[in-house]
């Protein structure tokens, strides 16, 4: 299945910004709703590492008892460079869930993947999700 989001146009005034947010639900799994989440911000000046590296400085100052498990910088398919992250986090409760984030910058544009497994399916479901994110193509810019 391919999907494209051509919904709707919208004109904003110059001093709107964009900043949108885009949730793609997944299957019930092991009692976790597993879903993607797309976040895409323009106008970025700095370099995708750098970009990268200060959410993941946030995220590791929000979450105690979280243990990066896979930090890398890769291209996709299509050539476009991604920065991908996979962390387990401790909650409070006990509770263990595993997080796979990405970053992509293209023309001033960042794109932001973020998806939550159980251990069962960081085997599985994940491998969804790594297809999912392979196969984003960013549009033109503007």
């Amino acid at each position: 299945m391919s999907s494209t989001n051509n919904s709707f146009r919208l004109v904003l005034p110059d001093d709107w910004e964009d900043r949108s947010v885009y949730h793609f639900m997944g299957p019930d799994d092991s009692g976790v709703q597993h879903g993607l989440s797309l976040v895409i911000e323009r106008g970025v000046t700095t370099e995708l590492s750098e970009y990268a590296q200060e959410r993941i400085d946030s995220v590791v100052e929000s979450r105690p008892n979280m243990q990066i498990l896979k930090e890398e910088q890769r291209n996709l398919a299509s050539g476009v460079p991604v920065y991908e992250v996979i962390y387990k986090w401790v909650s409070p409760g006990g509770d263990v869930t595993f997080h796979k984030l990405a970053y992509m910058i293209r023309d001033k544009i960042a794109y932001s993947f973020s998806a939550n497994f159980s251990k069962k399916t960081m085997k599985t479901i994940r491998h969804e999700v790594d297809r999912i994110i392979e196969s984003f193509e960013p549009g033109p810019a503007g």
